[in-house]
This record gives C-alpha cells, sequence and structure tokens, in this order.
C-alpha cells in the first residue's frame, strides 16, 4: 500500500499543472506523515491506550481508594472500640474480599507493574535540564518506588498476616504495637507522603495525560490544587498516625 502511495505521488509530483516547487513540497510533507504512519506499529498504538489507562487507574479507583482509606481510619479518632466496630462491619461482609481484590488489588497490580516499566524505559533529565515538571517527574517516579513497597508491607502486616486466623482482624490495639518501634513510626511516615504525593501529583498529569489541561495557565492552576491536596491529605494522614501512637 505504501509503495502504490508512493508511486501516486511521484505522478503528480510529475504533473506538469504543478509547479515543482509546490509538488516537491507537497510530496515531502506526505512522505513523512505516511512514514510516520508506518511506524505506529500496533505495539505502539497498544502502549499509548496502557498509558492512559495507567493514568487513569490511578486516579480512580486507587486513588479514591486511598481517599476512603484515610475515611475509614479516621474512626480512630473516637477510639477503639469504634475503630474495633468498624473493622469488625467491613470484614465480616462476604462482598468484601472481592471487592479487595477487584478494584484494589488487580487495578494497584496493573498500576505497579507498568510503572516499572515507565521507571525502567523512562529517562530522567533533570539535572540538566532544572524544570519544574523535570523534576516532578522525578519525584513522581520516586515516590511511586517507595509507595508499592510501603502498601505491599502494610498490605501484609493489617491483612494478609491475619489471614487463616479464624475471627482475628486487624484491632486498634495490634496498630498501637506495632507504631511503637520508632523505625516503623518513620517508616510509616514516608510511606504516607510518598503515597499522597504519588496520588496527588499524579491527579495533575494525568489531566495534562488526557488533555484536559492543555494551556500553561490551566496546568499552573492544576499544580496549586494538587499541591494543596497533598498538604490537606498529608497532615490527615499523619493525624490518623498519631492517633494510634
Amino acid at each position: 500500500m505504501h509503495i502504490t502511495c508512493r508511486k501516486f505521488l511521484l505522478k503528480i509530483r510529475d504533473f506538469p499543472k504543478i509547479s515543482p516547487k509546490f509538488s516537491e513540497k507537497f510530496l515531502t510533507f506526505f512522505l513523512i506523515r505516511l512514514s510516520e504512519t508506518h511506524t505506529m506499529s500496533e505495539d505502539g498504538h497498544s502502549y499509548f491506550w496502557l498509558r492512559r489507562a495507567h493514568s487513569l487507574l490511578g486516579v480512580f479507583p486507587i486513588g479514591v481508594f486511598l481517599f476512603e482509606h484515610f475515611f475509614s481510619n479516621s474512626f480512630a479518632f473516637q477510639g477503639a472500640d469504634k475503630f474495633n466496630a468498624l473493622v469488625e462491619t467491613f470484614q465480616g461482609m462476604w462482598l468484601t474480599p472481592v471487592l479487595e481484590i477487584s478494584l484494589i488489588g488487580l487495578p494497584i497490580l496493573f498500576h505497579a507493574v507498568f510503572g516499572l516499566v515507565i521507571v525502567y524505559t523512562g529517562s530522567n533529565n533533570f539535572i540538566s535540564y532544572n524544570y519544574y515538571r523535570n523534576w516532578m517527574y522525578f519525584f513522581q517516579r520516586a515516590s511511586g518506588l517507595i509507595a508499592l513497597v510501603f502498601i505491599f508491607l502494610h498490605v501484609y502486616a493489617t491483612r494478609l498476616s491475619f489471614i487463616g486466623k479464624i475471627g482475628k482482624h486487624i484491632t486498634f490495639n495490634d496498630v498501637h504495637l506495632m507504631f511503637q518501634p520508632t523505625w516503623a513510626k518513620w517508616f510509616y511516615i514516608i510511606g504516607i507522603l510518598a503515597a499522597v504525593y504519588h496520588f496527588t501529583n499524579g491527579i495533575c498529569t494525568t489531566l495534562m495525560t488526557w488533555g484536559i489541561t492543555v494551556s500553561q495557565r490551566s496546568q499552573k492552576m492544576a499544580a496549586l490544587a494538587t499541591w494543596g491536596a497533598f498538604v490537606v491529605m498529608s497532615v490527615w494522614g499523619l493525624m490518623i498516625l498519631k492517633a494510634f501512637l
């Protein structure tokens, strides 16, 4: 097909009614476009949509779950009994494991695996080009790696380690004892900040990825809004941590 198009364009270039200069530009333009179309392989097209699915899943359902997780753990502000009652209610529902796997586990798994691909194949130029977005790109990747380790260990300590123990769920006192070592406190402080930053800055990059914030003004407004969200959610998360101490 590409050979046929090339022959057709060559015939157009030789058409006497078209000036040589115009026909040469005409031919060059279309050959470039055809070349770009040819190099847009099926794998490249798939990567395009995988990248957008990756960014969207970071906001919904993963980001929404982070917000809900903070809200649920905020019951610790009301004391051990309220928190334990909420855990018993959630863990007593037969639908909970299904929702945890389908709406939380699988999206996080895809987001994490594809995120590692992006980290491995991407290039950071924040040292050579000291621009704001370059630094945000670097911190987004770094926070993602930290959050990945944090989430895995957090899920294991608070959920997976209780599998097989009939009638036993995480309690307020379990969390309190878990936070007693100094290293555990710092691990959770760093993990919370990394997860919150990755989510809030991810909203900003998602808006750009999907072409919602195109102009510089809209991108600056989105950056300010997400920085505000980062501060609010960070304080919220650290206050929850303090409630268990």
